[in-house]
């Protein structure tokens, strides 16, 4: 079988793509990537707080605003020493170990001086770039207007300091994620992430306490994804679609690629199944090609878009009828 794909104009000879995790944050692991089959690795994302931090040591100014708490986790976690330059060194290592893709990844909320750190990504080799906006939409005197306008603009700004391709990851909670997809395709995204995994809180009612809720997606979690994955693809949007978020085995990937995606990410069925994993999912992938006859990925990607039936995937609400849930 040819399970060959092209995503952001780079050849992977599978679309798994490991997500941004701790996975691909060494050199290591992204060794133990490349071993296990992966066709592409998303770099463990640069926060805009480290890069910024950077710019602020070197005026004197230490703290750090900790804005995002994955971003907090990140710096005290993996982080020692100067934050671009142990990013820049792990871009060059990776890619003297490695015959995989190499994308890096930026998680930003804002645009300002660390867009220009950008280029440096691009210098030391990075194959590709992912962009994770994550503008806060829980400001209720924010209009959605503004918060689009501001991640094309973060886009357009990042965009025109280098020249390999450039993605960007989106959360699911745009007004219009059709319109905003568009928006940043046609503005030249080569590719969009659909969705990004917000932290998630809960409540310890023992203790009354806002606490992390669960770090690992499941595989439910997909129908979002696919639902837009399969709109955006008949819609002939201009750009590649990778699928993020609920993707756990094989048959995730099927239904992902039929809808339209040319890649998934995968990182939480990782955790649970190890790294070992990678290798079952292309397995149950080249099996259920052989099973129906398709001999490449490009035969049946797509075949499910919603360009077949637009109405099972606009449908937002279930129907009663006859006492029945359709």
């Amino acid at each position: 079988m040819d399970l060959t794909t092209s995503y952001l104009g780079l050849k992977l000879k599978n679309p798994i793509v490991v997500g941004s995790s701790t996975f691909t944050g060494t050199v290591e692991g992204i060794v133990n990537c490349a071993k296990a089959g992966a066709g592409a690795v998303v770099l463990k994302s640069l926060f805009e707080e480290q890069i910024l931090s950077d710019i602020k040591k070197e005026e004197g100014y230490t703290d750090i605003y900790n804005s995002n708490p994955d971003a907090d986790l990140y710096m005290k976690t993996f982080l020692r020493g100067n934050e671009i330059a142990l990013y820049v060194n792990l871009i060059r290592e990776a890619k003297k170990s490695v015959d995989i893709p190499i994308i890096a990844s930026i998680n930003c909320a804002d645009k300002g001086e660390w867009t220009s750190f950008a280029k440096e990504l691009q210098d030391a080799g990075a194959d590709a770039l992912e962009l994770n906006i994550s503008v806060s939409p829980f400001d209720k005197d924010i209009a959605s207007k503004n918060i689009e306008d501001e991640v094309v603009s973060i886009f357009n700004e990042v965009k025109k300091t280098v020249t390999i391709p450039v993605s960007v990851k989106l959360g699911n909670h745009f007004t219009n994620i059709g319109n905003i997809a568009f928006r940043l395709s046609m503005a030249g995204a080569a590719g969009l992430v659909l969705f990004n995994r917000f932290y998630n809180p809960t409540i310890d009612i023992e203790n009354m306490k806002v606490v992390p809720g669960s770090a690992l997606s499941v595989e439910e979690e997909n129908s979002d994804t696919l639902r837009w994955i399969s709109l955006l693809s008949a819609q002939g949007i201009p750009c590649c679609l990778s699928a993020s978020t609920g993707v756990h085995k094989a048959e995730d990937v099927v239904r992902q690629i039929l809808a339209g995606a040319t890649t998934v990410q995968v990182c939480s069925t990782l955790y649970r199944n190890g790294m070992k994993h990678i290798a079952d999912m292309v397995a149950g992938l080249e099996g259920w090609m052989k099973k129906h006859n398709f001999n490449s990925i490009n035969e049946f990607k797509g075949k499910c878009s919603a360009s077949a039936d637009v109405k099972v995937f606009e449908r937002l609400q279930y129907l009663r009828r006859n006492n029945d849930l359709n």
